[in-house]
């Protein structure tokens, strides 16, 4: 007998074809979700980084700004968007006049004050915003922890802890500006992010970024440094080095008198920096390095160190050697100097630095004395600035325990024996308020800079004279000057020039107490951090 078995090849189908279903819709529904969370995230992630690039971009406009202080300080943050209540002394705001990006979703904002260093010159704060507009769905999550109870965007506490940094979006207001004001907790209160042509609110993401901008003090990296020719020493002539830190210059030294490595080590550092291949090497010993920009040395037989003639040596011909933009000046050009206690010019304070140094203004130096205070008729170190538009000659009489900037537009014409530094290599006085001076160098007491003529064809000569063998102790920073050193002149100090030329038996001893003393001429970043609450 047969036994009739139903065909139910149909039933399967149909669950199959229902799991399938089933499934697909569960895919679906993950992958649509997984799609709008990707969306999401990739806006934000997008705009998140994008703040940052408008952050630094407004740090950078700013920080352009900051470098004009000894480049052009009349144009100093006088750009467009650029407003300030004080133009002299800031602080200083940036507002970006056009958002920039794609769809204009960029904007920058900056704020830039100041402080002064000790040595008279500006540093910078640069507290730089970026924001930007944050596309799609108006909702955040993947939160890294659970959201405390009660935070908010008020005006007291911080923000709700589940927000990882990526997700700090502002919907509805700017919850930094609510929690912390300018960033020090000034003026805190609510403010709505931007509305959009239809009254919508703009979902945006803000960060901000901190720079301090300092000026780049110049090192002294040796004795004589040219961005043009150099010929010299005479066949008696020397040049070397020594540290007045560690004591007063020995002649000895430098060819073995003196055992002690610190002297000795410290005495082959005399080295000549040639920024061209205009260099004329006599028959007079250099006790350090020779660098040119391409010459052929007839000889290094009086070389004590190693010469390198393929190094291109970058001295600016045109620097902007400037005083400092904020002084006052004295009210009259005297033919002897004392600087006055608690003078009213300088803040009601003493002269015991750079920064409270007193100015005084001629327009030509010569016969002049300058004296420092006395404490108990015991002379203190003591600060002057004079600017001279004009030249300088002598007599010049700087007397112990002043310290001296001249900042002059004309030429120099010293006759040695009639220049007078009382200052002494290796001794130190003490400072008007009665502690010790760190200052050993008579040559740092006596600092010469060289304003460089911007007049087509103008030159600048700096022409020292000798009667004799005198000594002259000074630092000179005159890149724009031709140096000229006639007769056995006896020098201390360091020379920044644009040629130098030594007819006769120049004696050289560079102070590498003078490394950082030169004057600063640009700025650099010397700090940056994010401000990430």
């Amino acid at each position: 007998m047969k036994t009739y078995v139903p065909n139910e090849n149909g039933s399967a189908i149909i669950c199959a074809m229902g799991t399938i279903l089933i499934i697909s819709i569960i895919g679906a529904n993950v992958l649509m979700n997984c799609t709008t969370r990707y969306n999401v995230t990739s806006k934000q992630v997008s705009a998140w980084r994008n703040a940052l690039a408008a952050a630094e971009a407004g740090a950078d406009i700013a920080y352009a700004e900051t470098r004009k202080t000894f480049a052009n300080p009349a144009m100093q943050f006088t750009g467009t968007g650029w407003s300030s209540p004080n133009s002299s002394t800031g602080p200083w705001s940036y507002t970006m006049p056009t958002p920039i990006g794609g769809s204009g979703n960029l904007l920058a904002t900056a704020t830039v004050d100041n402080f002064t260093t000790v040595d008279g010159y500006r540093c910078y704060r640069i507290r730089s915003i970026g924001t930007a507009r944050v596309s799609g769905l108006r909702r955040t999550g993947m939160d890294d922890t659970p959201a405390r109870v009660g935070a908010s965007f008020g005006l007291t506490g911080a923000r709700g802890g589940g927000d990882s940094l990526v997700r700090k979006i502002d919907f509805n207001f700017d919850h930094f500006i609510a929690t912390y004001g300018d960033g020090d907790g000034n003026n805190k209160h609510v403010v709505n992010v931007p509305s959009d042509a239809n009254g919508q609110l703009i979902a945006q993401v803000s960060r901000r970024i901190e720079l301090i901008a300092v000026p780049i003090v110049l090192p002294s990296s040796g004795a004589i440094t040219t961005s043009g020719s150099f010929y010299g020493p005479g066949s008696a002539g020397v040049i070397d080095s020594f540290n007045s830190s560690n004591g007063s210059y020995d002649p000895n030294v430098a060819k073995g008198g003196n055992p002690l490595p610190q002297f000795y080590s410290d005495s082959r550092d005399g080295n000549v920096i040639c920024g061209s291949s205009s260099f004329t090497s006599l028959t007079g010993e250099i006790y350090g390095n020779v660098t040119t920009d391409g010459a052929t040395l007839r000889t290094t037989r009086y070389i004590y160190g190693t010469v390198d003639n393929n190094v291109p040596v970058v001295v600016d011909p045109q620097p902007a050697v400037t005083p400092p933009p904020s002084r006052s000046y004295e009210a009259s050009a005297p033919a002897t100097i004392t600087p006055p206690l608690n003078n009213p010019k300088c803040g009601g304070n003493s002269p015991d630095s750079w920064a409270n140094a007193p100015w005084y203004l001629y327009s030509n130096v010569q016969d002049v004395t300058i004296n420092p205070v006395a404490v108990n008729s015991t002379p203190r170190e003591t600060y002057v600035n004079i600017v001279v538009n004009g030249d300088i000659k002598t007599n010049l009489i700087i007397n112990k325990g002043v310290n001296v900037r001249f900042y002059f537009t004309g030429n120099v014409d010293i006759k040695v024996s009639n220049f007078s530094n009382g200052n002494v290599d290796g001794s130190a006085l003490l400072n008007i308020d009665g502690t010790t001076s760190t200052n050993h160098s008579a040559s740092a007491h006596v600092q010469f800079y060289g304003v460089s003529p911007t007049a087509p064809g103008a030159t600048q000569t700096v022409n020292l004279d000798a009667n004799g063998k005198p000594t002259i102790e000074a630092l000179w920073y005159v890149p724009g000057a031709d140096f000229v050193s006639k007769g056995n002149i006896m020098m201390y100090g360091t020379v920044v020039c644009k040629s130098f030329y030594a007819n006769g038996d120049c004696y050289f001893h560079y102070d590498k107490a003078l490394a950082n003393l030169m004057p600063p001429k640009d700025y650099r970043i010397a700090s940056y951090v994010e401000d990430i609450r």
